[in-house]
């Protein structure tokens, strides 16, 4: 006897890069081929630079996200009307933030790379952390311009 969950969910991590952006065109079409419910993830956090210094603006850096997040909701919700889509915000490590909503998921899609670290890499740290550590379907989307 297999226990069947009432609805699929499909996850996607969203930072404005442009891998990023191929990964919410993938998983859109995935959930709109799976009947599934898209949930847009965004994660911030505090720029390195920050970190022991003056962060009495942190605020500002979650109203950031929010907005970011809105903004990529807004234009989700127009592109694809046939589905239902959902948001997450959190602050922290992107990697941890994605397992645990991905272990509420039959799919979680990121992009290779995102905003920082070394642009001749394959894969950023967040997409190899995911695919060393997801006990859950993962797929890495990689835009045809990295």
């Amino acid at each position: 006897m297999s226990i069947r969950k009432e609805f699929s969910r499909v996850v996607v991590g969203v930072d404005g890069s442009p891998s990023s952006k191929a990964a919410l065109e993938f998983a859109a079409e995935e959930a709109k081929l799976r009947h599934a419910v898209l949930e847009i993830v965004h994660i911030w956090g505090l720029p390195t630079m920050a970190y022991g210094g003056y962060v009495s603006q942190l605020d500002d850096f979650e109203k950031d996200g929010v907005k970011f997040l809105d903004e990529i909701m807004t234009k989700a919700k127009e592109s694809y009307p046939d589905i239902t889509i959902e948001s997450t915000i959190r602050q922290g490590p992107p990697a941890m933030a994605l397992i645990e909503r991905g272990n509420n998921a039959d799919l979680v899609v990121v992009g290779s790379r995102g905003h920082g670290g070394f642009t001749g890499l394959m894969l950023g740290s967040v997409s190899q952390q995911l695919a060393h550590h997801a006990n859950f379907p993962l797929v890495i989307v990689r835009n045809a311009k990295n």
